[in-house]
């Protein structure tokens, strides 16, 4: 299946196009932030939207507005390969996509119709349509939106599949304005960066990229959607780079890995798929025509992607996981967020070298969502995230700056950390590689025991306090307070 790619960008990493794999098939989106990187800890509160998970993008031709005719001296010819309607892009469209397969190394008889919107006709996107919830994991863990960020799509291509096998590809540009301007607009040069990108996205869909790479992908206890949007996107935003180099008489605008590292939650977590994916993509390949080569022998964690190890080097750890049978809460499933995640979510906390720090022993991580089974009251929701690091002083680290991101969190109130009902924190230490981070709501993280050993633990979610209870290590004969408190927490010295 052809899946949905999302573009995010920051002003400050100096291009404009990105994008983000989910798991919906549908609109492949360019998407912009005006707003500088911040310091400025986010919060699952500090938001509005509030969704279900995210649906195919909702723009659409009937609600962009009417088509304007205007004066434009790049217009389509009968028999351009990229046949262009709507607001003038101000350069040479069906050129773009040409030099566009240059670079791949790709000879198409077919390409993209594209539909150029101006400011007027472009409806503004909002978080929710990037399928942010603030019930999530995620929100729950500080990667969530500070306040109202100010995001939108600069344009996305959308592929339709035939009965007969064929790819279409619809490519849709948004607050275009040939003569510049200040804010939104893409005037001419920047528009033209942004259509190099999802140029390469048509050429994806039409080879079959991402079924490629999908096909070699292992689902053997890694994120498959963070390194899939990695790769594909990171193809993309090399592409735009070199792209300018060679065909607009500019430097290679490489994204900004510092500003990346210092920026919010959420825009590192957003945008690391494109800022480090970029840089494997050059880790891995010597030239654009190289770029698919990359999805026949891909790398299986985000860890390998954020610091360009091969395939087969540093592979994630043995961990399992499991329900305790006399769990009182329903488990729904479990799943792998990777260093990218962990990193992202240390930065609502701390500050970015020190979640870089943190983050970098990771080895293997499992999250097992829980919900009540009560039909009286609203549902509740808690997670349990395992945590395996590579050896006792990278725990150690993680621990230490882990204590700082408790504490941001909100006071220590019943053997928990609580910013309100919803959102309470207490971490468990399971062996000296292996950690239980316990989050969610009041009544999950204060009555949940995990036991355990560096390779296998087990979560429970009983219906009695749990704060100032011990359980055993199956590691030792050590017994380990099961606690929020510091001494549990034990900072390194």
């Amino acid at each position: 299946m052809k899946r949905a790619l999302l573009a995010v960008a920051l002003a400050l990493m100096l291009v404009v196009a990105g994008c983000n794999t989910t798991d919906q098939g549908g609109d492949s989106t360019t998407v912009e932030t005006t707003g500088e990187p911040t310091d400025v800890q986010t919060t699952a509160e500090q938001t509005d939207t509030q969704t279900s998970e995210p649906t195919e993008t909702t723009t659409s031709d009937d609600d962009e507005g009417e088509e304007q005719a205007e004066p434009c001296e790049y217009r389509s010819e009968e028999g351009d390969l990229v046949q262009v309607q709507g607001a003038c892009l101000g350069f040479d469209a069906n050129q773009v996509y040409l030099n566009v397969m240059e670079m791949a190394g790709v000879e198409l008889d077919q390409g993209p119709s594209v539909r150029s919107l101006s400011p007027e006709q472009t409806n503004p996107y909002t978080f929710d349509q990037f399928g942010f919830d603030n019930e999530s994991f995620q929100a729950v863990m500080g990667i969530a939106p500070d306040g109202t960020p100010d995001v939108y799509v600069a344009g996305f291509a959308s592929p339709q599949n035939g009965p007969d096998g064929s790819t279409e590809v619809d490519v849709v540009m948004r607050y275009i304005n040939a003569s510049g301007g200040e804010g939104r607009p893409q005037g001419p040069e920047e528009a033209e960066i942004t259509l190099a990108h999802e140029f390469l996205h048509a050429i994806q869909f039409y080879e079959g990229s991402q079924d490629r790479l999908a096909a070699n992908l292992t689902s053997d206890g890694v994120n498959l959607g963070d390194v899939e949007t990695s790769l594909v996107e990171g193809s993309a935003v090399y592409f735009e780079s070199e792209y300018q180099e060679e065909y607009m008489n500019r430097d290679a605008a490489s994204r900004d890995v510092s500003a990346w590292t210092n920026s919010s939650a959420f825009s590192m977590y957003q945008l690391g798929p494109y800022v480090m994916g970029e840089r494997y993509t050059k880790f891995r390949v010597n030239s654009t025509s190289e770029f698919q080569t990359l999805y026949d022998n891909p790398p299986i964690s985000t860890e390998q992607i954020m610091h360009n190890y091969m395939p087969d080097e540093e592979r994630p750890l043995d961990l399992s996981v499991e329900r305790g049978q006399d769990s009182v809460w329903n488990h729904y499933s479990t799943n792998t967020r990777g260093e990218l995640f962990l990193r992202s979510s240390l930065r609502a906390g701390v500050s970015g070298p020190d979640a870089a720090a943190a983050a970098e022993g990771w080895g293997a991580d499992r999250v097992m969502v829980f919900k009540n089974q009560s039909y009286g009251d609203a549902y509740k929701y808690g997670y349990a995230w395992t945590l395996r690091f590579d050896n006792a002083s990278e725990q150690d680290e993680f621990r230490s700056t882990f204590q700082g991101w408790l504490e941001s969190r909100g006071p220590l109130n019943n053997g928990v950390y609580q910013m309100d009902e919803d959102h309470t924190y207490r971490m468990v230490e399971i062996s000296d590689e292996t950690v239980v981070v316990l989050a969610g709501h009041e009544r999950f993280t204060t009555q949940t025991v995990a036991t355990g050993n560096s390779t296998d633990v087990t979560v429970t979610m009983t219906d009695a306090d749990q704060t100032n209870s011990s359980v055993q290590s199956d590691d030792d004969d050590e017994e380990r307070l099961v606690t929020a408190q510091a001494s549990a927490v034990r900072a390194a010295v």
